[in-house]
């Protein structure tokens, strides 16, 4: 592929992914809000049913997601882009449709089956970057999702301000489908069938499961658990410090917002910084800041420290998500296969996570997950 559409390709992925991020972004942080306004809940049941409602989507992507990679490893990535935009288009759009909290639960199952458009996206780019530039290519796509992930809370914050929390899931609908269209006509694909030799043998996915590839794995399964115990009840804390709750989408918005902001910010300045020092070296420092800041997540009780801390959080996970994405892209030629499973491990995570997170607060104060997290 000459280098002309391989820029191509990337300014779309990019794009793609920005988009992809700011859709799901824009709804899912209001999940909880959303909701509470379907039913007379208790906030113990609330959580429970947001918790349920997050962990059904990835008890599917978990079963299903190894499959799409090796489908995407035999006939191409393009498709899968194809696949995950507009299915997930049309899912979270009747979940703004929901009259009841199964139905959504029932929904979110449906769209485990076409989650993963970041991993698919980066899976493509990867696969046509040349060894020496995927750290930097990697790290600059990611944050496409970062920055769509930045400004999506505050987006959706402003529609349940203004209009109401549907709206905020039927135009994230709108909004993947823009991205299947980007995806369809923008993303050129020269794929290569691997052809099988007579007497090759099948490869199974336990073929490319090296010490690094289940170490990687297992980090990306702690780090999503991690977030998945704090990220679906964040609307909920910030109830806890806001007196106005007129403000509440605005001010839940405007923190949900901030590690993402962070992250951005810091992702293409730390993959610098991994090209000199280490991707490991650079993550277990991160990774040693970020457990002091959760203590103290758990602890505040002013909504300005808690989004400060938010916001440096942010810094510590542009070190941790994007360079474990790095490091799995060069483990293996695998790429799509191992992004799926790298995408399984992230819903495992966020299955234990959610469910973890929905459990625990009914015997125990929301902060008190800020406390566990840095723990674990």
């Amino acid at each position: 592929m000459d280098i002309e559409t391989r820029n191509k390709n990337f300014r779309f992925a990019w794009l793609g992914t920005f988009m992809a991020g700011m859709a799901f972004s824009e709804a899912i942080p209001f999940l909880s809000l959303y909701i509470a306004q379907l039913g007379n809940f208790t906030e113990a049941q609330v959580g429970l049913y947001t918790g349920l409602s997050y962990a059904a989507s990835y008890i599917v992507v978990i079963v299903v997601s190894p499959f799409w990679g090796k489908i995407a490893d035999k006939y191409g990535r393009k498709p899968m882009l194809i696949r995950t935009s507009f299915g997930m288009a049309i899912v979270i759009s009747l979940i703004g449709c929901a009259t009841s909290v199964w139905q959504i639960i029932i929904l979110r199952m449906f769209q485990g089956f076409f989650d993963g458009y970041s991993p698919s996206a980066i899976a493509l780019i990867s696969a046509e970057t040349p060894q020496k530039q995927k750290t930097k290519i990697v790290a600059t796509l990611s944050t496409g999702y970062i920055l769509g992930g930045l400004l999506g809370p505050i987006f959706g914050g402003l529609l349940g301000t203004i209009f109401s929390y549907r709206i905020i899931f039927l135009l994230t609908g709108f909004i993947l489908l823009c991205v299947g269209i980007i995806s369809l006509l923008g993303i050129k694909e020269d794929f290569i069938k691997q052809v099988k030799q007579k007497h090759q043998k099948k490869e199974s996915l336990l073929s490319i499961m090296t010490f690094n590839i289940i170490l990687l794995l297992s980090v990306t399964m702690l780090l999503q658990l991690i977030e998945s115990l704090i990220t679906p009840f964040i609307s909920l804390v910030v109830s806890k410090m806001i007196s106005d709750q007129s403000y509440l989408s605005l001010a839940a918005g405007i923190i949900s917002a901030l590690p993402g902001l962070a992250t951005a910010l810091s992702a293409t300045p730390l993959s610098n910084l991994s090209t000199r020092h280490g991707e490991i070296n650079i993550m277990l420092i991160a990774d040693a800041i970020l457990l002091t800041l959760y203590l103290f997540l758990g602890l505040t009780n002013s909504l300005l420290i808690f989004g400060i801390l938010r916001l440096l959080g942010g810094f510590c996970s542009g070190a941790l998500f994007p360079m474990t994405q790095v490091l799995l892209s060069k483990s293996t030629d695998k790429i799509s296969t191992i992004f799926s499973l790298g995408l399984s491990a992230q819903s495992i995570g966020s299955l234990f996570g959610s469910v973890m997170g929905s459990i625990i607060i009914q015997f125990v104060p929301l902060k008190n997950l800020f406390l566990i997290a840095a723990v674990v």
